[in-house]
């Protein structure tokens, strides 16, 4: 943990928003800040660390300070490409499917596991040739 590490709220009503540790105050809570967010103490269990370190922001930095120094690092966009973000942003986007949306998702994921087991099956089949067709006679001869 140091100053001018990024990291997202992990639970709660402010769950997702990107803040930036400014202080700490001892191994459970720390002050953060963000663009959007008011400076206040946090406690670290509802915070997710990421890897972005804001350059040249000392312990206990103004809000102007924080604020610019994250915009000339462009923390909001790096952080938006980031896998938690994406997540984040493919779980909104489920959340707010209609009936019909969820119905297409269920269908299309069906039609995609499909057409992986069918591609897969072509693979391994040459290998076993010979017990599958043993197989298919018996079981032709079982029907009749």
């Amino acid at each position: 943990m140091q100053a001018g590490r990024a990291a997202f709220v992990n639970f709660g009503e402010d769950y997702g928003k990107l803040v930036v540790i400014v202080d700490w105050v001892n191994a459970k809570q720390v002050l953060i800040e963000g663009e959007n967010f008011p400076r206040c103490l946090y406690p670290m269990r509802r915070l997710t660390l990421t890897k972005f370190v804001v350059p040249n922001l000392l312990r206990g930095a103004r809000s102007s300070n924080v604020i610019k120094a994250s915009k000339k690092f462009e923390l909001v966009k790096k952080f938006a490409a980031c896998p938690p973000a994406l997540k984040m942003e493919q779980a909104k986007k489920r959340a707010n499917l209609t009936d019909f949306e969820r119905f297409s998702v269920m269908i299309n994921r069906k039609r995609r596991s499909f057409a992986v087991r069918k591609l897969a099956s072509k693979m391994v089949a040459p290998a076993n040739k010979g017990p599958v067709k043993k197989a298919a006679a018996a079981v032709k001869n079982a029907k009749k």
